[in-house]
C-alpha cells in the first residue's frame, strides 16, 4: 500500500491511539481493514474508525508497516523501538 491508498483506506484504532495518548505498538492487516493498537487492550466498544494516513501524519514510521500482506501483523516495543514482523 502506498501513501496515497492509505488515505482511502479502512482502519480501527483503539481510542487510546485516536487520541494522541498511547504510541501504536501492534499494526494488523485483516482483509482490508487494519488495525492500530497500543498499550491497552483493544475494547470493540471504544475503537474508532478512520484512516492510516492520519496515524501516518502522526508516526512517519508507520509508512514501513504498508507493505503488511493480508493477516500479516508488526509489534514495537516502543515509540523508538523498531517494527518486527509477524506472519
Amino acid at each position: 500500500m502506498d501513501e496515497a491508498l492509505a488515505s482511502s483506506t479502512t482502519c480501527i484504532q483503539t481510542l487510546e491511539i485516536c487520541e494522541h495518548s498511547e504510541p501504536i505498538l501492534l499494526v494488523q492487516h485483516d482483509n482490508g481493514i487494519w488495525q492500530l493498537i497500543g498499550a491497552s487492550d483493544a475494547d470493540g466498544g471504544t475503537g474508532k474508525i478512520g484512516h492510516p494516513h492520519h496515524a501516518i501524519d502522526s508516526d512517519h514510521t508507520l509508512i514501513g508497516t504498508l507493505g503488511l500482506p493480508p493477516g500479516g501483523s508488526t509489534t514495537r516495543t516502543g515509540v523508538a523501538s523498531p517494527w518486527h514482523r509477524q506472519f
